[in-house]
């Protein structure tokens, strides 16, 4: 935009043009919007790919990547130290351009500088960034500006801002800079920022995301009237750049910025804000999510109208703040199929409207949307179905859940123009009874639109003859065999179990229905090549039950089970070796085993748990949401605590179903039985006693705390009758932190742990009373171990190979690919080589100078607390010793010492010495293990 309009000026303005030129954004006008029915919609995991892998095929081919897109490449997951070009990673590159720029940084654009601080702050350089930042400041003049360009200036202040080092710089001399560059004159521009030629002012949409966002960064802006008036104003004019297409870009009859780069710039800024942008709706019902979902990327693999690296960091970028913010089932964007068709007077034409959400996925919404049609002279259409009233042209709409699509009808005088149906279709269909014989077909049936049901799978079951009673949609009896208990009458579409009753699946020519007598809720039932073949297995062995599948791709995707999960819940009662209709296992107290454990190998690490933990304890959920008995619902809370994936069916009328998380900590209504302990909140599902026809499934995260053997785990249900706990069948899935259960009612439910404890002879309340606590607990965790079947040896030295095999067990940590044992007297088979090598690999262990480990050394109390430093990652502080002794710590032990005893980890004795040089014993190490795996 500014670069087209200043290009018309004086030649005198050239240099300036150019230099501007640099530092702008490319601007292209867009092609065509995308017509409703070629929607591709991809999940946010595989755009961000996307933009991941178009970026890396540039950088293959020799293009030059900047800071701010290395930034972006590191924050989205990209390992960018392993691209290599010319011999050079990627990252390497940058960071030497970062030398270069210290070495002189005279020629260098401030924002240019202010980006590559970002880089070097993602990957924990702060020598650099502190090297980086000080140039600013150098540079930055009273008037505020580094190089006196807008374009440079403004997105260097948001760039320290991210990086956390605006302070740096004086903050007073930024705001000025920065209010006093908008435009403050009442008209079309008021509230953007941009740049004055002459009396003409040239807005820009970036530089007005940057500047707003660069004002949040300031010192107390949220308490300054004037910057917060800055950014409402600033926000209402770029709100009016809202286009038909759901796209928020700067747009006139002669020229358009990319619309990619300004939708994504608008996103972030809402994002900083904490503003919802699907709160950003046009009169379709269209947003800026919408279209960064379904328009930002080109065929080719590109994004946005100019094709650039710029456009794929700017949709990165965005993709990634999508990720785990927005609910997977969130619908985006509405269309219909097909987008034209011509029909006779009489004629019909059956359109398909189609939902699309976020995660990826799409729905058939073609029963439940309204129609209308522009001219009801021309044309009339019901549920989808359009009939010719008269020659003209018209528009058939849909709307759904506040979306709108729109497709064009024409309608001709001529029979052999007609594209449409005749008011039916032909189907296949299979009837399938409790043992496996054939009711009807598999063979063909025309359904009638004129029918009862209409084009829809119970349309189909009527057009086969067979007698059969419904309610309210749902098929009770099919040739006088009735469902029974949780037995009964299930129905599929082309493989799939669709999540809404058979009166409202639409049907369309060529599908394939199956109706089967369901035995086993689990089961899949037959499929079409098997009742080709005359064999109707009800249940293939290893496969996931299609409800499950089809509820796991709409929740989030923190939520969503592998399906290593999915395949252990689907035979949860086998694996766990219950009746095959057990709903649930017994009271808590009589449990032995109420979890089959999945994701071992990809277990989350101490950091993750301690993150998850953080955030749920954070969290609170309140929900309430209608539920259609005869539709469903997946129920989430925004934050990917918890899932309820309610099946059509699963109720037996319409209902507000509510969910809330009990606060004040994990206090259950009733405590659990001894030996069992408590680790997640109750969360109470409402109305309280509700009963499914159909199970319910049951998504939640949960963090394992420490010491804990995830096979102890339980999840229950609270019995108020008799003021117990009743522990259910789940799945624990530890590669996601997540448990997975079927709920038949609704009541309070928590997670459980049964803590294991194991006590040796040689520990008691008169020897080593004050350790006996924490060596049980670790011993009945697997974390250590005693020296035959009773005794434990707490006064015994361990050796520095004791040690590491402890910490190792202790932190779960593996030896990582590739990586090799660096200690020149640890044998590969020695019992310790793969603990003493992860423990090296993850900085915990060191050894000596001359590049031996000495396994066999006894491990003195100072080493010990070095270890238990690092197995913390705790930070440094003021190396403040309290101990009498302190002139005898090593002066390499002497931070790590002073740190281990601000935290806790270590103790002196009670004579005031610290005694570093004494070996450490079973007892001291258990202990001090167990404080780092309890402490956050």
């Amino acid at each position: 935009m500014l670069y087209k309009r200043l290009n018309r000026r004086l030649v005198s303005l050239a240099v300036t043009v150019c230099l501007l030129f640099s530092l702008v954004i490319p601007f292209i006008i867009p092609g065509k919007v995308m017509a409703a029915d070629q929607l591709a919609t991809y999940t946010i995991q595989e755009l961000k790919g996307k933009a991941i892998d178009f970026i890396h095929d540039k950088y293959q081919a020799g293009e030059k990547i900047d800071g701010y897109t290395a930034y972006v490449l590191t924050a989205a997951g990209a390992d960018v130290s392993a691209w290599v070009y010319n011999n050079a990673s990627f990252r390497d590159s940058v960071i030497n351009s970062v030398y270069d720029t210290l070495e002189d940084a005279s020629p260098v654009p401030a924002k240019v500088i202010a980006q590559q601080l970002l880089a070097v702050s993602e990957w924990g350089r702060g020598d650099l960034v502190a090297q980086l930042a000080d140039v600013l400041k150098a540079r930055q003049k009273p008037t505020g500006s580094f190089d006196d360009n807008i374009y440079s200036d403004i997105p260097a202040y948001e760039a320290l801002g991210i990086a956390g080092q605006l302070s740096v710089i004086n903050t007073d001399y930024a705001r000025d800079y920065i209010l006093n560059a908008r435009y403050t004159t009442e008209g079309e521009n008021y509230g953007a920022w941009g740049s004055t030629w002459g009396t003409d002012f040239y807005p820009d949409f970036m530089t007005t995301c940057q500047a707003i966002r660069a004002l949040t960064y300031l010192p107390n802006a949220a308490g300054n009237q004037q910057i917060q008036i800055a950014i409402n104003n600033g926000l209402a004019y770029l709100q009016k750049w809202q286009q038909e297409d759901g796209g928020v870009y700067y747009k006139t009859a002669g020229w358009s910025d990319d619309p990619v780069v300004d939708t994504a710039e608008l996103i972030v800024t809402l994002n900083t804000l904490g503003k919802d942008p699907l709160g950003w709706k046009n009169s379709q019902g269209l947003t800026p999510v919408s279209y960064m979902m379904f328009k930002a990327l080109n065929d080719d693999g590109s994004f946005g109208a100019y094709k650039n690296i710029l456009d794929a960091t700017e949709a990165l970028n965005t993709y990634h703040l999508f990720n785990g913010t927005i609910n997977p089932a969130t619908p985006l964007g509405l269309n219909i199929t097909p987008a034209t068709a011509t029909v006779n007077v009489n004629g019909q034409q059956q359109y398909k409207a189609v939902m699309n959400y976020f995660n990826g996925t799409s729905s058939d919404v073609t029963r439940e949307a309204a129609w209308s049609v522009d001219n009801g002279n021309i044309a009339e259409v019901v549920n989808g179905l359009a009939t010719g009233l008269q020659t003209g042209q018209t528009v058939v709409w849909a709307t759904y859940n506040g979306l709108a699509a729109t497709a064009s009808l024409t309608v001709t005088e001529s029979a052999s123009s007609s594209t449409g149906g005749s008011g039916g279709c032909t189907v296949d269909i299979a009837v399938v009874g409790r043992n496996g014989e054939l009711l009807y077909g598999p063979g063909a049936v025309t359904v009638s639109k004129d029918g009862r049901w209409g084009l829809t799978a119970l349309g189909a079951l009527e057009a086969t003859g067979l007698p059969y009673e419904e309610a309210g949609g749902f098929v009770k009896s099919i040739a006088g065999l009735a469902n029974s208990g949780m037995n009964g009458w299930m129905y599929k579409v082309n493989g799939s179990v669709p999540m809404v009753s058979a009166s409202q699946e639409i049907v369309r020519d060529g599908d394939q229905i199956i109706w089967w007598y369901s035995m086993d809720l689990n089961s899949p039932g037959p499929t079409w090549d098997s009742l080709l073949k005359g064999s109707t297995p009800a249940s293939p062995v290893n496969t996931t039950p299609a409800d499950l599948k089809e509820q796991n791709k709409r929740l989030f995707e923190a939520l969503q089970a592998p399906d290593a999960a999915l395949d252990a819940m689907g035979k949860i009662n086998q694996l766990l070796e219950l009746k095959e209709d057990a709903a649930e296992i017994a009271p808590l107290s009589e449990v032995k085993n109420a979890v089959v454990v999945t994701g071992s190998d990809k277990a989350m690490n101490r950091a993750e748990i301690l993150a998850l933990k953080k955030d749920l304890l954070q969290n609170k959920i309140d929900l309430a949401q209608e539920v259609s008995a005869s539709a469903g619902a997946i129920i989430s809370d925004p934050k990917a605590e918890i899932a309820l994936s309610i099946p059509a069916g699963a109720l037996t009328k319409d209902v507000e179903i509510t969910v809330k998380k009990g606060s004040g900590g994990n206090t259950a209504p009733t405590p659990p039985p001894a030996g069992y302990r408590q680790i997640s909140a109750v969360y109470n599902f409402g109305p309280d006693g509700t009963t499914f026809a159909v199970p319910v499934t049951l998504n939640l995260k949960f963090a394992l705390p420490p010491l804990v053997q995830p096979e102890n785990l339980a999840l229950a249900w609270y019995d108020k009758t008799k003021a117990s706990w009743v522990a259910l069948p789940a799945v624990v899935d530890l590669s996601k932190g997540l448990i997975l259960a079927r709920i038949y009612h609704f009541s309070g439910y928590a997670v459980f742990v049964k803590e294991a404890r194991k006590a040796f002879l040689d520990v008691t309340p008169a020897s080593f009373g004050w350790a006996q606590d924490t060596i049980e607990t670790l011993a009945g965790a697997g974390i250590v171990a005693g020296v035959d079947g009773s005794r434990f040896e707490p006064g015994r030295a361990v050796t520095r190979a004791e040690f590491a095999s402890l910490l190792a067990k202790a932190l779960g940590l593996k030896v990582k690919a590739g990586e090799m044992n660096p200690f020149k007297d640890v044998k590969g088979d020695a019992w310790y080589a793969g603990a003493a090598t992860a423990a090296a690999g993850n900085g915990l262990v060191k050894g000596y100078e001359d590049g031996t480990f000495r396994p066999d050394n006894v491990i003195t109390r100072e080493e010990l607390a070095a270890m238990l430093v690092r197995a913390g990652n705790l930070p440094a502080g003021e190396e403040k010793l309290a101990f009498k002794d302190s002139d005898k710590i090593s002066t390499w032990a002497r931070k790590s010492v002073a740190v281990a005893a601000a935290h806790g980890l270590v103790k002196g004795f009670e004579d005031g010495t610290f005694r570093p040089g004494d070996a450490a014993s079973r007892a001291e190490c258990a202990v001090m293990v167990y404080r780092v795996l309890v402490a956050e």
